[in-house]
């Protein structure tokens, strides 16, 4: 029940299951008690009338006409009469329970009405005298109906009156749970749209027309959706238009340095080669705020491309190694399952780059960053994953869902040292996300960090083929 509609719905439908039972309890007890109050007025009321009229039969007509009349009183009144004379012996000689002899004895000395019940059965006895002065007291045995004799039916009506409650109160139960929880369910599902990365996702509809807290809810995430796009689209403006306002004065700044070159004298050159330097840094940091802000806004070009990721990544790694043996660092190609996915080739390839330049940015010289392309099975299947895994510091537990942000830093001294601008992971994370993947990073048990890429296979990936590779980095057959 880890619902809230599952956990509204199965209480109100326990709620107005016990609530159905009470009425019913309620109802069979009341009846009952009204039924004992309506027989005891008749049996002080009609039991002295049949008692004289009993008496009258066997004075009149004899034993003959007593026999009839006291079994016409079992069908009428559904009771088994007795009438027994002044000594307590039964008339008609026909046996009689003990209780109602006792009963008897005890109405030959009074005029009032005497019940006894007992083990279900209620007998009512009234002495009464005949039209010869002779003294009788009639016994009626009757069955006591008891509240759970009220309750009694047949199996299959008990059935049917249980499922029709079941049935009523579940429906009834259904639909309110739903009606409650819609709005939920409708900003649970715009929340994720916009955690994805949908600006654009609202609640609207009905769940804002309800006018109850939960509409209101609901129309003040749409106001805070509305908020946050505003301010991540300013922002993405912002970063786009300062991009492109840079790159004319870098492009003149550049041809200025490259005519200064023309007339420097030695003791420049350092300088100059300094500027240029730096202005190559600048440019590849607009380079990847440009790209950055056309990932961000939906205008980079996907595609749908079908190609080997497994090869794709053999040959960045390839490129990855050549750069990080000059740093005294390698990079390894530990595994390689063949398996296609589609999308833009070269986004996805400099995607995959970024994080194994990180990594290699990273790891302690004299190790290596280990890479692997599976395909996924279990929570990843349907997924090819891409494990980049270096053998640094880490990063703290509480930033690890932070690096993908543009220009986030963990520590400004080390990341600086490095020189990286923050953008690398920001670009991947979009870019992955395009092709309806996801990025996520872990610290590693023994030290270094993971960063996973889950992309989807290909409609038609390729058969899987798990390739050893050698210490070279060279996929061995």
């Amino acid at each position: 029940m880890r619902t809230l509609f599952l956990k509204i719905f199965l209480w109100f439908w326990l709620a107005m299951v016990l609530v159905s039972g009470t009425l019913i309890l309620s109802v069979v007890t009341t009846q009952s008690q009204f039924t004992a109050s309506r027989a005891a007025q008749s049996d002080r009321t009609i039991t002295p009338l049949v008692a004289a009229r009993a008496a009258d039969v066997l004075d009149d007509h004899g034993m003959g006409a007593l026999s009839d009349f006291l079994a016409s009183l079992d069908t009428t009144l559904h009771a088994q009469a007795y009438l027994f004379d002044d000594e307590g012996k039964e008339i008609l000689s026909q046996p009689a329970p003990p209780e109602a002899e006792a009963l008897a004895q005890t109405a030959l000395q009074t005029d009032d009405t005497k019940v006894l019940i007992t083990h279900g059965k209620k007998f009512v006895a009234r002495r009464t005298i005949g039209s010869t002065g002779s003294r009788y007291v009639l016994v009626m045995g009757t069955a006591v109906e008891s509240a759970a004799d009220a309750l009694r039916a047949p199996l299959e009506t008990q059935f049917v009156r249980a499922a029709v409650v079941f049935l009523i109160a579940g429906l009834v139960c259904f639909w309110l749970a739903r009606h409650i929880t819609a709005p939920i369910r409708h900003i649970r599902a715009a929340t994720h749209r916009l955690a994805a990365g949908h600006l654009g996702a609202r609640v609207g509809g009905s769940a804002a027309n309800r006018g109850d807290e939960l509409a209101d809810l609901s129309r003040e995430f749409d106001h805070m959706a509305e908020q946050i796009e505003a301010l991540i689209s300013s922002q993405r403006r912002l970063i786009a238009d300062i991009s492109h306002e840079l790159r004319s004065p870098l492009a003149r700044l550049t041809v200025a340095l490259g005519l200064t070159r023309l007339r420097a004298n030695p003791e420049s050159v350092s300088g100059l080669d300094r500027i240029e330097l730096e202005a190559g840094r600048l440019d590849g940091l607009i380079g990847s705020l440009l790209r950055l802000a056309r990932l961000e806004s939906g205008s980079e070009n996907i595609g749908h491309e079908s190609f080997d990721l497994g090869a794709l990544v053999r040959d960045v790694v390839a490129d990855a190694e050549f750069e990080a043996q000059s740093l005294q660092r390698h990079v390894r190609l530990l595994r390689m399952d063949s398996c296609s996915t589609s999308g833009n080739r070269q986004l996805l390839a400099s995607a995959i780059e970024n994080v194994i330049r990180n990594a290699v940015g990273y790891t302690p010289e004299d190790t290596s960053v280990h890479v692997t392309v599976e395909n996924g099975t279990g929570n990843n299947s349907g997924f090819a994953v891409v494990r980049v895994r270096d053998h640094g510091q880490g990063v703290p537990e509480n930033s690890l869902g932070d690096i993908f942000l543009p220009f986030y830093r963990v520590g400004d001294s080390r990341d600086r040292s490095s020189g990286g601008s923050g953008l690398g992971l920001s670009i991947t994370d979009r870019a992955v996300r395009l092709h309806g993947g996801t990025v996520t990073a872990e610290n590693c048990p023994d030290g270094g960090l993971a960063v996973e890429l889950r992309l989807p296979l290909d409609l038609k990936p390729t058969e899987k083929k798990e390739r050893d590779l050698t210490t070279d980095g060279r996929v061995s057959r």
